[in-house]
């Protein structure tokens, strides 16, 4: 990796990335005779994915802090997807009664493959369908095409997006970027497709949600070159060198750093480094990134078949638990400075 030492193994989100990861969504056997050819000119690579034997903490484990939390980036429908059915969770709600600390106040569910951007027409009434999301009163949605679907970006796609984008509860646009790890899509394309998602963010006056890799040169110019200074932007899973993220905060005042469970890794030294040394209390959002990015202490000293395998919003207090042990804090300030930190970013 280019100035990335971040490792994430079996954890890696890019294994199950949005041009790879499958809805299929649960008690609605109509949809699952669904393929690209009936999507209306969506090209999306979506697949069927199977659901992975797993086990899940208890929410006394995830009951460490009482300061109420905003999950800042996850999809929730991915783990709803990848849950087996012996946890009976049929629903979002469901899975915060059930396995959710009493602090989670609220999440925002990222939309980031094209196939779900006319989710309510390919899977209505089933927890994809995007309309049922706004419906759940501690869901708000952030929509963007990613760059492993920037391939498939095409004018039908940008109409569906805009369509979310223009509701209430969708606060942000992305996520949306370069990746050089994979290069699913060409990387002129991703590039191209970058800049015409920042235009439509401004147009639309939405903030922004970044995901960068191994392109630190590329993603610096586009966002220098086409972002205003003064715009909202959040580098989400930030994974870089600790350079990077001092010259991201130092040049745009409202950018904030997104930190996921890749900071609990034992090779993460470079998430380690920035959130220890590089960036200030006012200036860190916390994330899960589910189902990816499964906080380590969940398996540790675990058998393979006894392991975590699927992250959710409920396990933000661990994150923010290594955060106050790399910074020498008291979870509580962690935990208020992150709710803050939400509030000024997204106004939730």
């Amino acid at each position: 990796m280019s100035g990335n030492s971040d490792n994430y193994n079996n954890n890696d989100k890019g294994s199950h990335t949005p041009s790879s990861f499958s809805p299929s969504p649960k008690n609605n056997s109509n949809n699952r005779n669904y393929n690209n050819n009936n999507n209306n000119n969506n090209n999306s690579t979506t697949r069927w994915t199977p659901r992975y034997p797993t086990t899940l903490p208890t929410k006394e484990q995830l009951s460490i802090s009482e300061v109420p939390y905003v999950d800042s980036h996850t999809h929730l429908h991915y783990v709803l997807d990848k849950l087996p059915d012996k946890f009976n969770v049929t629903s979002y709600e469901i899975l915060k009664q059930d396995h959710f600390p009493s602090n989670f106040e609220s999440c925002i569910n990222v939309l980031c493959d094209p196939l779900s951007f006319n989710s309510n027409e390919i899977f209505p009434d089933t927890h994809l369908d995007w309309k049922k999301m706004v419906d759940v009163p501690f869901m708000y949605l952030a929509v963007g095409v990613h760059p492993h679907n920037a391939k498939d970006y095409n004018d039908y796609i940008e109409n569906n997006m805009i369509q979310i984008l223009k509701h209430p509860k969708c606060i942000a646009l992305g996520e949306i970027g370069l990746d050089y790890h994979y290069n699913i899509s060409p990387r002129d394309t991703q590039k191209d497709v970058l800049v015409k998602q920042i235009e439509k963010a401004i147009e639309l006056e939405k903030p922004l949600v970044i995901h960068t890799r191994e392109a630190e040169e590329d993603t610096w110019d586009i966002l220098t070159g086409f972002v205003p200074k003064e715009w909202k932007i959040h580098v989400h899973c930030f994974t870089d060198s600790p350079q990077f993220a001092k010259k991201l905060l130092n040049y745009f005042p409202n950018l904030y750093i997104g930190i996921t469970g890749v900071v609990t890794f034992g090779s993460a030294k470079n998430t380690q480094n920035v959130i220890r040394d590089i960036v200030p209390l006012n200036r860190f959002l916390l994330e899960t990134d589910a189902p990816y990015m499964i906080p380590a202490k969940l398996n540790r000293n675990k058998r393979s078949d006894s392991k975590v395998t699927v992250c959710h919003s409920g396990m933000i207090p661990l994150i923010a638990e290594r955060i106050a042990q790399l910074k020498g804090m008291e979870l509580d300030e962690i935990m208020n400075h992150a709710r803050e930190n939400t509030r000024n970013m997204y106004g939730i």
